[in-house]
């Protein structure tokens, strides 16, 4: 009995994973492009565009 409760934990983890990633991905795909711009201009702020 002990080994159906561990799957089932396992599967309620990996179902956590796959809806966190969602998330993120989702967000990522909203504020992606402002998100780059960002970085991109902070890294040139910070080592000095040529």
């Amino acid at each position: 009995m002990h080994n159906q409760g561990s799957s089932a934990s396992l599967i309620e983890l990996a179902l956590i994973i796959v809806l966190i990633a969602i998330v993120v991905l989702a967000i990522l795909l909203i504020v992606g492009d402002d998100l780059r711009i960002w970085i991109v201009t902070t890294l040139q702020g910070l080592l000095g565009s040529h």
